[in-house]
């Protein structure tokens, strides 16, 4: 049994799916070591242990920087527990700053073997802040990924990133929540005869995620509406920006052609969102994984995506990559969601392929992540 602390930006139910991710990992590695969370958060502090008896410590954030939190109370508080816990392992996850960046500091300070998770292709996205997301890529992310005894990657476009940069890495797709997977095994066949004429987005809608592309999403659906009138478009997720897309869809003469559910935290209702809809559309033109697209595979939704979303599901376990319809330039998604609400039967037998397919290959519900500490040398803090 190894002492493991895992550090992470925020923690479910705060944060997307770096987040989800990590308490993937957290729940798995639990299983056969002790592990413990420190973690910031945007709304409160304090200690709580997860049903597995882990215990999660947040620190409240005073000051957040786009999405990074920053904290010198969290930097005292990992200090803390590592003199006095003695982690022989720590886990990071970045390509947020600032946690794995105290990760990398104490791990050379104390010599204790480090492990970074990293999530996506690059920092930059467009945005004000990219110069600041350049500068800290070139000087201390590079400390922190080079304080690293073993890199993991998230996905194979994420390993091809890293590798240009000139860090190996070992790829870890992220699992499938266990609950979400039992609903979909549990739906049998009966999910393709259920299926509603639905169109899907599933993610957050906030500033910060606006890469998702949800605007081109609604335009495109707003396009072609007028020759589906029976089709609607379904949209799972929250966000600082959830009342003004309520309000944009309203001025686009799509109020009742669209539901907004909101944030959907319970894998029981976002199972029953899945179940019932025909195609999950994710554009995005950055993205660390994209789960909801492989979530929506297990349900049947027959997958519409960008050529970025793509590239992370090579060599993936499932085979994913052939399921998938490719969208390589945004002015393509009209076409191409057009051509599929005209054709039943092409979602019909997307929908039997899928669910055959799921019943092939089980669907991975851990990742192998209690096997990661066989993979950094533990000793290596006794030979530096």
């Amino acid at each position: 049994m190894v002492r493991i602390l895992v550090l992470t930006p925020y923690f479910p139910p705060e944060g997307g799916g770096l987040e989800r991710y990590a308490l993937s990992m957290v729940r798995e590695l639990g299983n056969e070591h002790e592990v413990r969370v420190l973690t910031m958060s945007r709304e409160r502090g304090g200690v709580e242990t997860l049903p597995s008896g882990i215990t999660v410590e947040r620190i409240k954030a005073r000051f957040i920087l786009s999405n990074t939190p920053i904290s010198l109370r969290f930097l005292m508080r990992v200090l803390s527990t590592v003199r006095s816990w003695r982690p022989e392992l720590i886990v990071a996850h970045t390509p947020v700053p600032y946690a794995a960046d105290v990760a990398a500091l104490l791990s050379r300070l104390f010599r204790i073997p480090l492990l970074v998770v990293y999530h996506t292709v690059g920092l930059t996205k467009g945005s004000s802040l990219d110069f600041l997301a350049r500068l800290y890529s070139r000087t201390l992310e590079r400390f922190t990924l080079s304080s690293a005894s073993r890199l993991v990657s998230v996905s194979s476009a994420v390993w091809n990133y890293l590798f240009s940069r000139g860090f190996h890495s070992m790829v870890v797709f992220p699992p499938v929540d266990s609950k979400l997977v039992e609903l979909a095994f549990s739906s049998g066949s009966d999910v393709c005869r259920n299926k509603e004429k639905a169109v899907l987005f599933v993610g957050q809608l906030s500033s910060f995620h606006s890469f998702k592309n949800f605007d081109v999403l609604l335009e495109t659906f707003a396009s072609i509406s007028p020759l589906h009138p029976e089709w609607k478009l379904w949209v799972a997720g929250g966000g600082d920006l959830l009342d003004y897309y309520i309000e944009l869809a309203r001025r686009m003469g799509l109020e009742g052609r669209v539901r907004f559910f909101g944030r959907v935290d319970g894998p029981e209702e976002l199972a029953e969102i899945y179940s019932r809809a025909s195609v999950v559309v994710l554009p995005s033109s950055f993205e660390s994984f994209g789960m909801a697209v492989l979530e929506g595979m297990l349900f049947g939704d027959v997958p519409v995506v960008s050529d970025v979303v793509a590239s992370n599901f090579r060599k993936h376990p499932l085979g994913a990559m052939r399921f998938l319809y490719v969208v390589r330039q945004k002015t393509e998604l009209p076409s191409m969601l057009n051509e599929l609400l005209s054709s039943p039967k092409i979602l019909k037998k997307g929908c039997l392929f899928l669910q055959q397919a799921k019943k092939a290959k089980k669907g991975p519900v851990h990742s192998g992540f209690g096997r990661l500490p066989l993979h950094v040398d533990l000793l290596e803090k006794f030979r530096r």
